[in-house]
């Protein structure tokens, strides 16, 4: 008997369960979308997910590396295995609610779950379902993942409604920074000589950075924000704050390009008489290394529910915890497109069809294709084995 016969019957089985499941997760879709909650302030939304989870059998254990909102729920096979995890985000974007579509990766890493559980008795090995708040602000991924949350899983899978089927996901490595200039007040009309304006070194830095940035990579990008620069304009500002996200193609050119501008801020701060704070805010967010092995199990299961995926490299791209999750242990962060090509996420439209027709087609299509690609790990130890083997060797690319 040919050995994939297993694997393959498993795979129709969870298939058919993940239709059986559709109507539920899409009602759990709707009711996340009805209901955002902002970074580290989901608890409706993890109290939702772990209460499902919980009655599907797994063990579930909240607050993991001092997140409240955070989560795992485990899934155990009975027999020795993989461990693989299905990760979940769920905070919402102020004023435009789910338009990153968190909802749908919840609900998806939810059914996936919810799958695999039902199969529990066919699969060895270990199934984990992972919460992980704040992937729009602090990053909880790459807090979790400091944190050793992730150490000792064999594979991370997790996917994300998009523009697009993709498998192959590039992204920027980033690091936020706050720049505080401190100068002296005094009367701007009156006595300009006897202040420091705390505001003219960070007018000059934000040029600066503007001009450097044009002479670096195309990836390059150094958005920025003036978040105070005095009160009124009779009264030298004796404090300026900035605020800047640092973005690059890996880790050790987002730290080359901080410090640049340090060095920058450090010699205007000195010609004008100021002080000088650079702070770095959030988590620095790693670049994603997507693991081909995993990569190429997920289109194979894409491809066999009638789904081609785009491959060409990405020519936009932004940041992502999962990053950070990918230099840790194997992962994949596959996109499920859901809008046409000239859409756009961060936006209340792309919210709203999180809840489409195509919202529900791209939610069960994530649930079967994540499922197929988690028997295929769960029933596969060379698959497991070539997937350690390929991460080990894109760690060792990225490493100086």
């Amino acid at each position: 008997m040919d050995p994939t016969d297993g694997s393959n019957k498993t795979k129709e089985e969870a298939i058919r369960l993940a239709e059986s499941l559709s109507g539920d997760l899409f009602a759990l879709s709707r009711a996340l979308y009805s209901d955002p909650e902002l970074s580290l302030e989901e608890t409706r939304a993890s109290r939702r997910l772990t209460e499902i989870l919980a009655g599907a059998g797994f063990d579930v254990r909240q607050g993991v590396a001092d997140l409240p909102t955070s989560f795992v729920a485990v899934a155990d096979g009975g027999r020795p295995g993989p461990r693989i995890a299905i990760l979940a985000e769920y905070d919402a974007l102020p004023g435009v609610g789910h338009g990153c579509g968190h909802n749908l990766i919840a609900a998806s890493a939810l059914g996936t779950g919810q799958v695999l559980a039902r199969l529990k008795g066919l699969l060895p090995g270990q199934v984990n379902v992972i919460g992980t708040p704040a992937e729009e602000t602090v990053g909880g991924k790459a807090l979790m993942a400091k944190r050793g949350v992730f150490d000792g899983l064999d594979a991370a899978l997790m996917v994300h409604p998009g523009t697009e089927f993709r498998v192959h996901t590039t992204s920027l490595a980033c690091q936020s920074v706050e720049i505080v200039f401190q100068g002296k007040a005094s009367h701007a009309v009156a006595a300009p000589d006897r202040g420091v304006n705390a505001l003219d070194p960070l007018i000059q830095l934000y040029m600066a950075i503007d001009s450097m940035r044009r002479g670096m990579t195309h990836e390059v990008r150094i958005p920025g924000i003036i978040v105070e620069g005095g009160r009124r304009a009779n009264v030298i500002p004796d404090r300026a704050v900035g605020r800047f996200s640092i973005r690059a193609r890996n880790r050790i050119s987002v730290e080359a390009i901080l410090d640049r501008i340090t060095r920058m801020a450090n010699g205007l701060a000195a010609a004008c008489g100021a002080r000088v704070e650079i702070t770095r805010i959030d988590e620095m967010y790693d670049e994603m290394l997507t693991n081909r092995v995993l990569a190429d199990l997920f289109k194979s299961n894409l491809r066999s529910l009638g789904v081609e995926t785009v491959d060409t490299p990405r020519e936009r791209m932004g940041s992502l915890d999962m990053g950070n999750v990918s230099h840790a242990v194997p992962s994949l962060h596959a996109y499920v497109g859901i809008v046409p090509e000239t859409g756009a996420l961060h936006t209340k439209e792309f919210a709203e069809a999180t809840i489409s027709e195509d919202g529900r087609r791209g939610l069960l299509l994530a649930v079967q294709a994540l499922s197929m690609t988690a028997i295929d790990l769960l029933t596969r130890p060379e698959a497991v084995s070539e997937a350690r083997g390929e991460f080990l060797a894109a760690i060792a690319r990225s490493s100086p």
